[in-house]
C-alpha cells in the first residue's frame, strides 16, 4: 500500500498492512532531534524568523519547505499537514534579541518555557475596545478568503519534494474555526447575553471555512480537521444542549460541505467528551475524531468498540505524562497500546493526542517511532546524516 492508501483505508474502514501515521505538529527540540540541527519552520519559531530576518522571504521559506519534507521523509509518515505560508508582501522580521522580533508595528517575543509567541502591543489592549472591534468584524459583511500564489510556495514546494522523492502521501488540513474554549472571555458570554451574535458570527466562520476547504481541495487536501477546543479534563465548558444547540449545526453545516468536495472530515477536540459523543461524532456528520485525549480519560479500546464501525480515530499517544515524564520503555510501550487497541478493521491513524508539543522530550517520542517501526517489521529509522 501506498501512504495516502493506507490513509484511505483508515477511514474506509478497510484493513491497512498497517496502521497509519501521522503527526499535526513536532515543535522544538523534537524537531531539532530528527534532523540533527535547528529545524527551520514556523513550530521553531525564533529560528524561522532569525532567517527570514536575517536572509528574507524567500530563503526562510524555502528552508520551511526543505526542512517540513524532511521530517515526513526521516520519519516516513503517511499524511502531512500543510498550511499557506506568510506572503511575501509581509513586512521582513526585525531581529531586536535572541527571542524578539519587530515585524511591521508589532513586537512579538517568543517565551521558551512555554513555547508562546506575544505580541508585546496587545498587553495593553483595552476589553472594552477589543469587544467593540470584534463585534465590528463579526456585524460586517462576509469577505470570501483568497490566496495569492507566494502564500502557497511552501506548500507547492513540498508536494514537488513528494513527487520527487516517488511518494504518495495524503495531504490534511487544519479548519479549526468554531471556537468555544478559545474564545475571548466576552464572546464566551455570548452564549447567554447575545446567542444571536455568536450564530452570526459561527456562521460567518463556517462560510470561511467552506471556502477555503474549496481552495485547499485545488491544491491536493483531502482530509480537513473541523471544531475547536472545548472541553477539559472534566467535560464540556459549555452544556450539552448547548452545544447541540448553538455548535454542532455548524459543524455539521461544514462537514456536509466538505464532503461533496471530495474530503474526509473530523471533528477535533481534547478533554474528556464522553457525554457529548452522540453530538460530537454522528450529529456533526463528520467521518473521524482527533485530539483523542488518554490523559482526559478518552480511552481508545472503548472508542473503538463503541464507534469503531463508523468513526476513524486520530489518536492518542500521551502527550502529556508519558512522553514528557516517562522511560523509553514507558514510551516504547504507550505507542504498542495504541497500535493495538486501534487495530481492526481500519478506522485508525496513530498520532499524539494533540501535538508534540515543547515539553516532550525528543527520546522518548522517538522511542515510540521506533517501537511502531519494530512492531509493524520496518527497517530502522533512518538518521539525518543517512539520508
Amino acid at each position: 500500500m501506498t501512504s495516502r492508501e493506507r490513509v484511505r483505508a483508515a477511514f474506509q474502514h478497510r484493513q491497512p498492512d498497517r496502521t497509519p501515521i501521522f503527526e499535526r505538529e513536532i515543535k522544538h527540540p523534537t524537531d531539532n532531534a530528527i534532523l540533527g540541527r535547528p529545524a527551520i519552520h514556523p513550530y521553531n519559531w525564533p529560528e524561522f524568523m532569525r532567517v527570514w530576518a536575517r536572509e528574507g522571504w524567500r530563503v526562510a521559506m524555502e528552508r520551511y519547505a526543505d526542512d517540513e519534507f524532511e521530517i515526513l521523509r526521516l520519519l516516513e509518515f503517511d499524511m502531512i499537514r500543510l498550511v499557506p505560508n506568510p506572503p511575501s508582501s509581509a513586512p521582513r522580521p526585525v531581529e531586536l534579541d535572541t527571542f524578539t522580533f519587530q515585524q511591521g508595528d508589532s513586537v512579538l517575543r517568543y517565551h521558551p518555557a512555554s513555547g508562546v509567541v506575544e505580541d508585546v502591543n496587545a498587553r495593553t489592549r483595552d476589553l472594552d475596545r477589543w469587544e467593540n472591534d470584534f463585534r465590528a468584524n463579526v456585524e460586517k459583511e462576509y469577505v470570501p478568503p483568497s490566496l495569492s500564489d507566494d502564500q502557497l510556495f511552501v506548500w507547492r514546494r513540498i508536494r514537488r519534494h513528494i513527487a520527487d522523492a516517488g511518494l504518495d502521501v495524503a495531504i490534511y488540513v487544519s479548519l479549526y474555526a468554531i471556537p468555544v474554549a478559545a474564545l475571548p472571555p466576552f464572546a464566551l458570554e455570548w452564549f447567554v447575553t447575545a446567542p444571536e451574535l455568536l450564530d452570526r458570527y459561527y456562521e460567518k466562520q463556517s462560510q470561511w471555512i467552506i471556502d477555503t476547504a474549496r481552495l485547499f481541495r485545488r491544491e491536493g487536501a483531502e482530509i480537513a480537521g473541523l471544531g475547536g477546543d472545548f472541553a477539559g479534563d472534566t467535560g464540556p465548558v459549555i452544556s450539552p444542549r448547548v452545544y447541540r444547540e448553538r455548535v454542532v449545526p455548524h459543524i455539521q453545516r461544514q462537514s456536509d460541505a466538505l464532503h461533496e468536495m471530495g474530503y474526509w472530515t473530523t471533528n477535533t477536540t481534547d478533554g474528556y467528551l464522553w457525554d457529548v459523543l452522540p453530538d460530537f461524532l454522528e450529529r456533526s456528520h463528520v467521518d473521524g475524531y482527533g485530539e483523542i485525549d488518554v490523559a482526559a480519560g478518552m480511552d481508545l479500546a472503548r472508542l473503538k468498540k463503541e464507534w469503531g464501525e463508523r468513526f476513524t480515530f486520530l489518536g492518542n499517544l500521551d502527550i502529556r505524562w508519558v512522553l514528557c515524564e516517562g522511560t523509553l520503555e514507558e514510551a516504547r510501550a504507550e505507542m504498542e497500546r495504541c497500535i493495538v487497541q486501534g487495530w481492526g478493521n481500519g478506522g485508525h491513524i496513530i498520532m499524539t493526542s494533540n501535538v508534540v508539543h515543547e515539553d516532550v522530550r525528543p527520546e522518548l517520542y522517538l522511542a515510540a517511532i521506533d517501537r511502531y517501526r519494530e512492531y509493524f517489521g520496518l527497517p530502522p529509522r533512518k538518521n539525518a546524516c543517512t539520508i
